[in-house]
């Protein structure tokens, strides 16, 4: 399934005074180019959205949806949606230099924190220094630090909650927001089996999964339930499933209060 071509293609691959992503060769949004933010007078919008992270943020335009989502509430808030360039874990990018010079080119309002190394047979830790500097980083901005634990891999019924679990852990060193990505992912799976999350590779989410994702960060943002939400006709997703999406983020959402 794909976007319908018009807002979110437009987002995608327009270059906008408040939209700092660039368009790759595939279509997806690649980053900012902090380069130019220097001399380019910011117009800072009422949400200003940073993803860090790799392709798991970026598939199926991720940021768009949300900023869709904020912007089809009818009361006039603006968002911008971008997506600091690269796609290392968390640890590799306290060297780049980019991912800090990114933070930094704009006041963000919230910083959305995904690629936590993780072991994905669950027999190995990794260390999480480095998200923990990063939430402190963006706590200093000042912004909102989101953490972003990944979905589980189609077929795996233990992973989305042992990942939730090691970002809840990482907040409670260093206070963050944590989004239930994992639970809701394997509560919408239990009880709609026939409706995919995953794209062909078991791994990344087509459509309907980053709809699903984006319906969690919305209620995070917003601190309104999914289903205010209309059918969002632009959004390639058939009514009754956009339903029921909102219907499970909201349960689980209520169930785990992200930011408590």
């Amino acid at each position: 399934m794909m976007i319908k071509f018009s807002k979110l293609l437009i987002r995608l691959c327009v270059v906008l005074l408040l939209n700092l992503s660039a368009c790759g060769s595939d279509g997806s949004a690649v980053g900012v180019n902090s380069s130019e933010l220097d001399s380019t007078p910011q117009v800072l919008a009422d949400y200003e959205l940073l993803f860090i992270g790799n392709s798991h943020s970026s598939v199926n335009g991720l940021p768009d949806l949300v900023a869709i989502l904020i912007e089809a509430t009818g009361q006039g808030k603006t968002v911008n949606a971008a997506l600091a360039p690269g796609s290392n874990f968390l640890a590799e990018r306290l060297k780049d230099g980019t991912t800090q010079a990114t933070l930094e080119a704009r006041k963000w309002t919230h910083v959305f924190l995904q690629a936590q190394k993780y072991s994905s047979t669950g027999n190995f830790s990794y260390p999480t220094d480095a998200a923990e500097e990063w939430i402190r980083r963006i706590r200093k901005l000042p912004a909102s630090p989101v953490m972003f634990p990944e979905w589980p891999r189609r077929g795996n019924t233990e992973e989305g909650q042992r990942v939730y679990e090691l970002h809840v852990s990482i907040s409670t060193r260093e206070p963050a927001c944590v989004a239930p990505v994992g639970l809701v992912w394997d509560a919408f799976i239990f009880r709609y089996p026939a409706i995919a999350l995953h794209a062909a590779d078991g791994n990344h989410s087509n459509l309907n999964g980053a709809l699903l994702t984006a319906y969690i960060f919305y209620q995070i943002l917003t601190e309104k339930p999914a289903n205010t939400l209309g059918y969002i006709a632009e959004i390639d997703v058939n009514e009754e499933t956009q339903r029921k999406l909102k219907e499970v983020a909201l349960d689980f959402h209520n169930q785990h209060l992200p930011c408590s």
